[in-house]
């Protein structure tokens, strides 16, 4: 058995450890959005409009932001949704 204060160091080291990776996950996927787009508004110029509206309309906003997603990997969900909304 694990003594508590083993425990919760334990604990510890794992999460700042996932918060270091995340990170790293993070920066490394901005990088390349800026790299690929540039901007939000170069990411717009790329995205298909009548097909993400023709998804929305027909199959809701969740739907569409996922088809933007899937066109468009690099995207966060933040701008696939605010791409959508902006529709």
């Amino acid at each position: 058995m694990i003594d508590p204060l083993t425990g919760v160091v334990v604990v510890a080291a794992v999460g700042a450890v996932a918060a270091f990776a995340g990170d790293r996950v993070l920066r490394r996927r901005k990088r390349a959005f800026r790299d690929r787009y540039g901007t939000y508004d170069g990411f717009r110029t790329q995205v298909d409009a009548d097909e993400v509206r023709a998804v929305r309309d027909a199959r809701g906003e969740v739907a569409a932001v996922k088809v933007v997603r899937d066109r468009h990997p690099l995207a966060s969900l933040a701008h696939a949704h605010r791409y959508v909304k902006e529709l």
